[in-house]
Parts: structure tokens; C-alpha cells; sequence
């Protein structure tokens, strides 16, 4: 049953971050919604926040029945959960306390949303390409669940969590697999924003060496999307999915990370020439990560509109802007 997010209040979890920011704004700005921000601040910044939207602070990890009173006192009908702890190193040290943000923390989440006054119309929940393991080309939702890390392990669990709430006691919940975004408001250091500090660096010094030599992990292969055209889909498959499933969203292009290095460097100016770095050095990687969109396809109309190219010169241009550096 298609539902209608026009006009709506809707609360955006971890609306301060990268990819919740751009969700807000479009939210705000092309669907005319009422949106509470929740964000505990740890990465997201609170000037991120689109200055129609109400923010509050608060932790998922924390008061579920908080939570539940903070949905009825909006009177919320859709909620997007991207509170998570996304940067995959930090699961390697800290598998804990990545999987009680990832999992146990959007299960609390979703108890809110069932138990509230009323109920709501639908929750997204944003889950991951990580789950994946290791193939050869594009990836549909029927591929092997193989998590490589904490992180995508965690993720699993929130899926299988969505998954069996629709057939238990039909919490309308929709997960939605990200694959790698890219855009303004960069929020961990990740690998694009990674490369550009490099190349920014050697920009500052005003060496006339060529190339410049960037150090990275490894090479592997990875679809990104823009941000902004990620949030728009994901807003039209709230209102499109059948609750209960599973939907990857990505480009489904991509690019190997030492070609990326080459096109940031181009759009940068500076010849590059890329060596692996040890230290860099992923112990389990998944070596093609590309999502296969066709189950999202059959559902929604929208379509990625931000070729990967323009989506780096505009994440170059943000971290010239904000006076070359990163907010993490």
C-alpha cells in the first residue's frame, strides 16, 4: 500500500550526520514535513541541522520510553534511523560497542515505535552493503549474508530484527541496505574524504613535485552514491515498500579506490600516483561491494541524478569551504 510523506511529521534519527542531513533538508525542503532531529552529537553536527526542523538531543542507547514520549509529544508518523556507529575500524576495537548502537540500540528504536500512542505509518531502517560477502559483480538482495566485521554483523541482526517484526506483530518497518555515499557534510574518515586531506595537504605545502604520492589500504572495488540522491530514493521508498523486506540502495556503479584516487586528483589539480600502505590494510575485506537495484527498481521511480564525478567536486568544494578540513 503506497503511503504519502507530504506534509508529515517525520523524525529523522541522526539527522545531524552526513547522510541524515541531506535527508532533512529534502524533507523540509521539496516534501513541506514538521522534522524533529534526534542526534547525540558524538560525529553530527548541530549546524547541520536545517533551520526549520526541530532538534532535540538524545541517544538511542539510551531511554527507550523517552523516546517513545518524545514520538507522541510530536505526534510522529514516519521515522528514518540513521544513528549508527559507521566507521568500520572502530568495530575491530570496539565489537560491543558497535553492535549496542547498531542493534540493540535500533531495536529500542523500533519497540518505541511500535509501543507508541497510535503506532506510525513506517520507519526506515538504514542497514548496509557490509553484510555482504565477497562476489564478482552486482549484488541482489538474494546474495549471501556474510558480514566481515562487527559492523556489518550488526547490521545483519537489525535486518533479520526488521524482518521478523513485520511477521511478529507487524512493525511497518522497511530496511534499506546502503551502499557507500558521498557528498557535503562528511562526518568520518572514510576513504574519499581521506584522499582529498592527503592531496589537500600537499595542495597547502606548494610543492612542485609530481606526481604527489597517496598512501591507501586496499584496492578494492566500491559503488557510491550521492548523499542527496540517496535520501530522496530512500524518502520514496518509505512510502512504496512493502513492509518486512529488504531493498539495496546504491548507483550500482562504481570504481576501484586507486581509479578514485587518480579522479580526485584530477579534479584537484594534481597528477597522483597511489602505494599501498600496510598500516592501511583491511584483515578481512570485501573486495566488490555493487549494489544490483532491481528489487528497488520494480518499487520506486526515482533514479540516482548525481554522476559520481560531480558528487566529488562537490565534496571537494565543501571541504575547501569549510577551510580545508573535515568535521570528525
Amino acid at each position: 500500500m503506497e503511503r504519502s510523506i507530504r506534509d508529515t511529521n517525520v523524525c529523522v534519527i541522526g539527522g545531524a550526520g552526513f547522510i541524515g542531513s541531506h535527508l532533512v533538508n529534502y524533507l523540509v525542503n521539496e516534501r513541506n514535513c514538521r522534522v524533529l532531529v534526534l542526534d547525540n552529537l558524538i560525529t553530527g553536527q548541530k549546524r547541520f541541522v536545517h533551520p526549520k526542523a526541530e532538534f532535540v538531543w538524545f541517544d538511542i542507547t539510551g531511554s527507550e520510553e523517552q523516546l517513545r514520549k518524545l514520538l507522541e509529544f510530536h505526534e510522529i508518523e514516519y521515522i528514518f534511523n540513521y544513528a549508527a556507529e559507521p566507521y568500520i575500524p572502530v568495530s575491530f576495537e570496539r565489537p560491543l560497542h558497535v553492535f549496542n548502537i547498531n542493534a540493540f540500540a535500533a531495536l529500542k528504536v523500533m519497540n518505541a515505535a511500535h509501543e507508541k500512542k497510535g503506532g506510525v505509518k513506517g520507519i526506515l531502517q538504514v542497514s548496509s552493503a557490509e553484510i555482504y560477502g565477497n562476489t564478482d559483480g552486482k549484488i541482489s538482495e538474494e546474495a549471501k549474508v556474510e558480514p566481515h566485521s562487527t559492523y556489518g554483523a550488526s547490521k545483519a541482526a537489525i535486518d533479520s530484527i526488521v524482518q521478523v517484526g513485520w511477521k511478529e506483530r507487524k512493525t511497518p518497518a522497511i530496511a534499506m541496505r546502503q551502499f557507500n555515499c558521498v557528498g557535503e557534510r562528511e562526518t568520518h574518515p572514510y576513504i574519499i574524504p581521506e584522499i582529498i586531506e592527503q592531496i589537500g595537504r600537499y595542495e597547502e605545502q606548494g610543492s612542485q613535485e609530481k606526481p604527489f604520492v597517496v598512501k591507501l589500504g586496499n584496492n578494492s572495488f566500491r559503488d557510491f552514491q550521492y548523499a542527496g540522491d540517496a535520501a530522496r530514493m530512500a524518502v520514496e521508498l518509505l512510502e512504496k515498500g512493502n513492509f518486512g523486506e529488504v531493498y539495496n540502495m546504491g548507483s550500482e556503479e562504481g570504481v576501484q579506490m586507486y581509479d578514485l584516487a587518480q579522479m580526485i586528483g584530477k579534479l584537484m589539480g594534481v597528477a597522483v600516483e597511489v602505494k599501498e600502505d600496510p598500516e592501511r590494510v583491511r584483515p578481512w575485506e570485501i573486495w566488490h561491494l555493487q549494489s544490483d537495484n532491481t528489487k528497488l527498481y520494480k518499487t520506486i521511480s526515482g533514479r540516482p541524478e548525481v554522476p559520481l564525478e560531480e558528487a566529488l567536486a562537490r565534496t571537494i568544494h565543501s571541504y575547501k569551504e569549510n577551510g580545508n578540513k573535515w568535521d570528525f
